[in-house]
């Protein structure tokens, strides 16, 4: 019997600990959601003592056989497990929907801060969810962020629910990911995201997530303003949608430690306690350390510069 809905992500070994974090998220909406977790590495560690009591299940590599591209994809980025990971994407939804009638997948940097039950409801009339980038809608605003829809794509990819009349797509969206899944702007292709622009075009029933709580992150810092509600103190976007989900991307971080994201800085702390509770070092520290380091680097003399450089060409002859 099916499960009428689950999450699900795609991590190596190493962050597992994000995978924990992103349950802890889901479960304090839905005590009952269920999380599968696809670990792509060839030997995959055993982390069954870290879902003791929890309703995730883990899947490895051979749990694709039988999934349309899934050997090829598998076969073509063996050697690459940051591609392996993205070109699964499709693959992996597709898996999920053999136990369950709903999926929606998000990346393991993703967090929620407030009822999601609705994403589901989306796929009671709708055979896919998909959630736009929300980059400026003119050059004016943010020229940068702008020409990024155009190379990296509409719809983010960290993203996508479906149901079984979804696979159509999917299937699309996988031999695509198995036939090129890099980055070459020349033509216009952006690794696994940029074909999910043509799902709303070739294929009926697709549902675009305009709730602007959904997928905030640093490219949509314009279009979905971070505003304080006052009375209850709660962060708003564009002073109507609550904050649904974050995708803490390295920039998204970056620019909410720096204060140009500033409002959303309590639910980074709140993702970080998460982390550091589940094993992972605090990533607020990390890229804390990161800023120093730049600034140390900048400040540094042009002997030490040369000698850095020295070191580096010796190494590389070396080694």
């Amino acid at each position: 019997m099916k499960h009428s809905k689950a999450f699900c992500t795609i991590i190596t070994n190493n962050y597992f600990s994000w995978a924990l974090a992103l349950y802890d998220s889901l479960v304090e909406f839905d005590r009952d959601i269920i999380l599968y977790v696809a670990v792509v590495d060839h030997s995959v560690e055993d982390h069954s003592s870290k879902t003791i009591g929890k309703n995730i299940k883990i899947l490895t590599l051979g749990d694709f056989d039988g999934v349309k591209f899934s050997q090829e994809i598998i076969h073509q980025y063996k050697d690459n497990l940051n591609v392996l990971r993205w070109a699964l994407k499709p693959v992996l939804v597709s898996k999920c929907l053999e136990f369950s009638e709903k999926v929606i997948f998000t990346d393991a940097d993703i967090s929620f801060f407030n009822a999601y039950q609705f994403l589901f409801d989306y796929l009671d009339a709708s055979h896919i969810l998909l959630t736009p980038h929300w980059r400026p809608l003119t050059p004016g605003e943010n020229p940068a962020e702008f020409n990024a829809t155009f190379k990296h794509g509409i719809f983010n990819a960290g993203f996508i629910g479906a149901n079984a009349h979804g696979k159509g797509a999917l299937e699309y969206w996988a031999e695509n990911c198995y036939i090129f899944c890099g980055n070459n702007p020349e033509v216009g292709l952006y690794h696994d995201q940029v074909y999910l622009n043509l799902i709303p075009v070739y294929f009926e029933k697709v549902k675009i997530v305009r709730d602007l709580g959904c997928n905030l992150a640093s490219w949509n810092i314009d279009f979905c303003r971070r505003t304080k509600d006052t009375e209850n103190d709660e962060v708003n976007i564009n002073g109507t949608f609550p904050v649904v989900f974050i995708h803490f991307t390295n920039v998204t971080i970056d620019k909410i430690l720096k204060g140009e994201d500033h409002l959303l800085k309590p639910h980074l702390e709140r993702f970080d306690n998460s982390l550091v509770k589940n094993g992972f070092k605090s990533i607020i520290s990390q890229r804390l350390e990161y800023f120093d380091r730049l600034i140390r680097e900048q400040n540094e003399s042009l002997w030490d510069k040369q000698i850095k450089k020295l070191k580096q060409i010796y190494y590389r002859i070396r080694y």
